[in-house]
């Protein structure tokens, strides 16, 4: 029996031995590649551990913030305007009930017979040949009369006069 020699592996050999790792991942999942790995390590191959933040995801999360801070502004502005929106749109309602209120008045107004009934209530007017009467009532003559604790003068003319009675040389006359 002849003994085989021992050759070097071949190029195609050192490919597939390379291989075998990934294809065990693909069968096995991950603990295949780690199996597989593990094995098919030489000494002196040191295992590549991949970095948790590569230069694609980093560029990717900078391209996200960009956009996040370059939607911000215009988005405060949109909401900012559709309140004010909606506080005009409250205001223009308002005003539109007071011109309804206001036409009304002024419908009631340019009729003779009701601006005859506000001058006789309110203003007394009456016509030549008439008399009027004004009844005043005992409860308004109690309010009528004043309080003798109340100032008959306004309160401007009492500050007046205290300031001409502090500078009168003789201080007595306060008193």
């Amino acid at each position: 029996m002849s003994r085989e020699t021992k050759q070097p592996p071949t190029k195609a050999e050192k490919a597939n031995k390379a291989d075998r790792p990934a294809k065990a991942a693909a069968r096995g999942g991950a603990k295949g590649a780690v199996k597989a790995g593990a094995k098919g390590s030489g000494v002196g191959r040191t295992s590549r551990v991949r970095p948790m933040l590569t230069s694609r995801a980093a560029i990717l999360a900078l391209v996200v913030c960009v956009i996040a801070l370059s939607l911000a502004y215009p988005l405060r502005e949109y909401v900012i305007q559709r309140s004010q929106i909606a506080q005009l749109q409250d205001e223009r309602a308002r005003m539109e009930e007071n011109v309804a209120e206001l036409q009304e008045r002024e419908e009631a107004l340019s009729e003779a017979d009701y601006v005859e009934r506000e001058a006789r209530a309110r203003l007394h007017f009456q016509y030549p040949d008439e008399t009027a009467y004004i009844v005043i009532r005992p409860d308004s003559e109690s309010e009528a009369e004043t309080d003798p604790a109340e100032p008959t003068e306004p309160w401007f003319t009492q500050l007046w006069r205290s300031v001409e009675e502090a500078d009168s040389p003789d201080p007595d006359d306060g008193l």
